[in-house]
């Protein structure tokens, strides 16, 4: 498994279009789980954050290939990924990639 994890600065006034995201990727679970496991991942977790006054989203996925995961969403022609997709390019003012430095599990 690998994990990747990210962090999203949001254009201001996203505010309505975050609240339309998840509450359609909850609604639509059962086709988000369909998504999820063709892309090969096993979690794949959301925070929102603020950092100097600015909003900002966390997102974390640990997957069997977080490229493969990637190329999958990308590619995908599922309507739950096409509005994830539209909203996060609306949204998505500039985005940065974390860099795995430790990964600890615990067999809990």
């Amino acid at each position: 498994m690998e994990s990747a994890a990210g962090l999203i600065k949001l254009k201001p006034g996203s505010d309505t279009d975050l609240e339309d995201w998840r509450a359609t990727l909850l609604a639509r679970w059962d086709e988000v789980l369909q998504t999820l496991r063709e892309e090969g991942v096993a979690l794949e977790s959301w925070f929102q954050i603020e950092i100097g006054g600015a909003p900002y989203l966390l997102w974390f996925m640990h997957a069997e290939s977080i490229g493969k995961a990637f190329e999958t969403f990308m590619n995908s022609t599922h309507e739950i990924d096409v509005f994830h997709l539209e909203k996060m390019s609306k949204m998505a003012e500039s985005q940065i990639e974390a860099v795995s430095l430790l990964e600890l599990k615990s067999d809990l």
